[in-house]
């Protein structure tokens, strides 16, 4: 099963791998509200507390984003970033994989977020609603059914992903 992953344009994961946020750690600030505290140690453990492993894990899609012409964060996502894919069961197989998590739906802003764990084979791909993706109300992809792909040493090797070309 393919699943993506966006990263800034400028990024090494084709030679270094794609890092969970515990290994790099420079988007944080958009945790430290929710987390309370806007310290490096503070925000891992919080991530931590909603699920085990949430700080070595990597955020996915079922599908690239679909922009409808509805939202304009998506847009510059998409033009900012560089769409990258991995193979899940690739993952699985080399060992790499502690869990895999749901994200179902959230408030606005990413508040009471909606998780529940599955195995691979209960991911569901069917296509995402991406016109529910409003940032002006706080929903982008709290909107979104999104997983999470715990990584038992906090990284996606270089091996493991590919470039996609949108």
């Amino acid at each position: 099963m393919k699943l993506y992953h966006y990263a800034p344009k400028r990024n090494t994961v084709l030679t270094k791998g794609l890092y969970s946020i515990s290994k790099w750690p420079h988007n944080l600030r958009a945790y430290a509200g929710r987390a309370g505290c806007g310290n490096q140690k503070g925000i891992l453990e919080w991530l931590d507390q909603t699920f085990a492993g949430r700080s070595r894990a990597v955020s996915c899609l079922t599908e690239p984003i679909q922009w409808q012409g509805n939202d304009p964060v998506l847009k510059q996502i998409v033009s900012t970033s560089t769409l990258f894919s991995f193979e899940l069961n690739d993952l699985i197989n080399a060992g790499i994989v502690e869990a895999i998590w749901c994200k179902n739906g959230s408030d606005a802003d990413g508040y009471n977020e909606i998780f529940y764990q599955v195995a691979a084979e209960e991911i569901d791909t069917s296509p995402l609603a991406w016109e529910k993706c409003d940032s002006s109300q706080g929903l982008l992809y709290g909107a979104i059914r999104h997983y999470f792909v715990v990584l038992k040493r906090g990284r996606i090797p270089a091996k493991y992903l590919k470039e996609e070309k949108i």
